[in-house]
This record gives C-alpha cells, sequence and structure tokens, in this order.
C-alpha cells in the first residue's frame, strides 16, 4: 500500500473536492432566500410546517418532501368596477373607490386565495360591499360637505375601510391599509336637478351666513356704542371734578388777591372785564366815564382817574372833561 505524504493529500484534496460539490448540490436543493419583499411558506408534502415573515437564508427537505410558497408583502393597489349605488336621499351617483392593501396572514391568503390575481376579485366585491352600504346611510350632500354642516369626506372613507378591512382579515388574511374615493360621478338624467338643489342649498346657507353676520355686527356695534357711552360720561364726570378743582383753587387765589391787595384785585377785575366784553370784530359805544371802561382813556392819551383818597382826607380833585362817548370797533379804538 503507498502511503507516501503525496498521495495522502492527494486523497484529501479528492475529498474535500467531493464535499465541497456534495454542500453545492445540497444548497442549491435544500437551501433558499427569502428576500425582503414577500415571507415564505414551508409545506410538506402540502401541509404547512413554517411561516418565515423574516428575510434570510433558510433550508428545507428537498422535493417532494418540502416546497417553499412565496407570498409577496409589498402595497399592493386597485380600483372597484364602476358603478351606481343609492344614497340616503335616494339619488344614483357614481363614486369610484381605490384601495390599498397586504397579506397580513400569508397562511390565510394561501388557503382563500392563494395569490394576488384571485384575491382583487374578492376584495373587489368586500370594498363595494362597503361602499354600497356606507352610501346608503348618508346623504348626497355629506359627499360634497366640508364638514362644517355634516359628515366629511374622509370620514365617509373612513366607516367603508373599517367595514371592509373586518372582512377582508377574517377571510383572506388581508389587511386594508386605505380605502378612498376617486371622484363622484352623476348619471346624465340626474345632473341638472342636482345642480339645481345644490344652488338652492348653497343660495339657503350664504343667506344664513349673512344674517348671523348681520346679527353680529349690531350686537358688537351696540357694545361698542355702550362701551363709548361708559368712557365718554367717565371723562366727562373727570372733565367737571378738574373744572371744579379748578374753579375752586382760582377762588382761593381771587380770595387771598381780594385780602392782601383789594385796589389792585378791583382793577385785575375790571381788566378781565374788558376782556370779556371787548372781543374781535365787536363795536361798542359807551360812556368812558363807565366802569370799567375808564381805564381805556389812557390808550386815547387822557389822564387816568386819580387813585382814591386816603382815609380821613378830601378826594383828589382834577379837572374831568366832559364824558365822551368811546367807540370799539374790532380791535381799533376812536
Amino acid at each position: 500500500m503507498n502511503d507516501n505524504p503525496a498521495s495522502r493529500k492527494s486523497i484529501a484534496l479528492r475529498l474535500g473536492v467531493i464535499l465541497l460539490v456534495v454542500a453545492a448540490v445540497l444548497a442549491s436543493v435544500c437551501g433558499f432566500v427569502v428576500s425582503e419583499t414577500e415571507q415564505g411558506i414551508v409545506l410538506r408534502f402540502g401541509k404547512p410546517t413554517r411561516i418565515l415573515t423574516a428575510p434570510g437564508y433558510y433550508f428545507r427537505w428537498p422535493a417532494p418532501v418540502e416546497h417553499v410558497v412565496r407570498v409577496d408583502r409589498r402595497l399592493q393597489h386597485a380600483d372597484i368596477r364602476l358603478s351606481e349605488t343609492l344614497t340616503q336621499d335616494r339619488r344614483n351617483v357614481i363614486v369610484p373607490v381605490f384601495f390599498v392593501w397586504r397579506v397580513s396572514d400569508p397562511l390565510r391568503f394561501h388557503t382563500s386565495v392563494q395569490d394576488v390575481a384571485n384575491a382583487t376579485p374578492k376584495l373587489d366585491a368586500l370594498v363595494t360591499s362597503a361602499r354600497n352600504s356606507v352610501l346608503g346611510r348618508h346623504s348626497f350632500a355629506d359627499l360634497v360637505s366640508d364638514g362644517r354642516n355634516g359628515t366629511s369626506l374622509p370620514a365617509i372613507e373612513q366607516e367603508m375601510l373599517s367595514m371592509a378591512n373586518r372582512d377582508a382579515a377574517d377571510q383572506l388574511g388581508i389587511e386594508l391599509m386605505s380605502v378612498g374615493i376617486s371622484r363622484i360621478l352623476l348619471p346624465e338624467a340626474n345632473t341638472q336637478s342636482v345642480f339645481l338643489r345644490m344652488r338652492a342649498e348653497r343660495k339657503r346657507e350664504a343667506t344664513q351666513y349673512r344674517a348671523e353676520g348681520r346679527a353680529q355686527a349690531t350686537r358688537m356695534k351696540a357694545e361698542t356704542d355702550k362701551e363709548t357711552s361708559r368712557l365718554l360720561a367717565d371723562a366727562k364726570r373727570q372733565a367737571e371734578e378738574i373744572r371744579g378743582q379748578g374753579e375752586a383753587e382760582a377762588a382761593s387765589i381771587y380770595a387771598k388777591a381780594h385780602a392782601q391787595d383789594p385796589d389792585f384785585y378791583r382793577f385785575l377785575r375790571e381788566m378781565q372785564s374788558l376782556r370779556t366784553i371787548i372781543d374781535r370784530n365787536t363795536t361798542i359805544v359807551l360812556d368812558t366815564s363807565v366802569a370799567p371802561l375808564q381805564w381805556l382813556k389812557a390808550v386815547q392819551g387822557q389822564p387816568a382817574p386819580l387813585p382814591p383818597a386816603e382815609p380821613g382826607k378830601a378826594p383828589n380833585k382834577s379837572p374831568v372833561p366832559a364824558p365822551t362817548p368811546f367807540i370799539f370797533t374790532g380791535d381799533k379804538l376812536r
């Protein structure tokens, strides 16, 4: 027997190659990859044994013992067939609906519909039934409403989604992600009558909004007038108080002036009387010997009246001419 090292190396190399070939064959026959876009179901003699939801590399027994069914986990989109339906107020409408779905239970999906092509018609029937049921509980005005006076369109879509999603999950292993109304169409025979009714409803709403606006404007104006009256009354009261305080202070000052110098106080009051009597653009004809016009003699070059005599003495005498009239026109003296 040849046991030299070269022979042993050759045998080991051949065994290694054989093992690699066997491993490659086993990997190709028994191994498989589940990608991120799919899920896998391992069937042994036609019966499910494992559900593979995570991506990765897995092994199975070679066929015909086991084989793998792949289920697409990506979002799917479809539209239901166009058909007429009735609203709560007995109006025929055509409401195309789209829906987005994905497989949530691979095993139930496989046993009920097996693939996407078979699932779409069943989902079409479920969504159509949900649409007809939901629209039968809502009026046509709800479909075109902005949500202020009734149910909004997104709320109607959510009702259809909730109703169809329960049946889709229980029967098909499918989760409906979204259900939406793409358009709202009217049969040709109903279009004109619907437009007329919509116009009348919008006119009624506009009239109501204008009435509410006028009522609100009236309330605001009444509140503003009330506040204005209160502010004016407060301002008038404060003005009267300030005026009263000023008059009291003026009277106090006059009293002090009269007590200190009665003659000067009398002279000051006569000057104030002149300012009050003789205004601009005023014509007056009076005797200058009448108080307080006697002080205006100095304006015409005549001597002013003598001061009163001291007590116990004869009054001062000076030649006084005959009284002459004094004429004041505007701001000119004649």
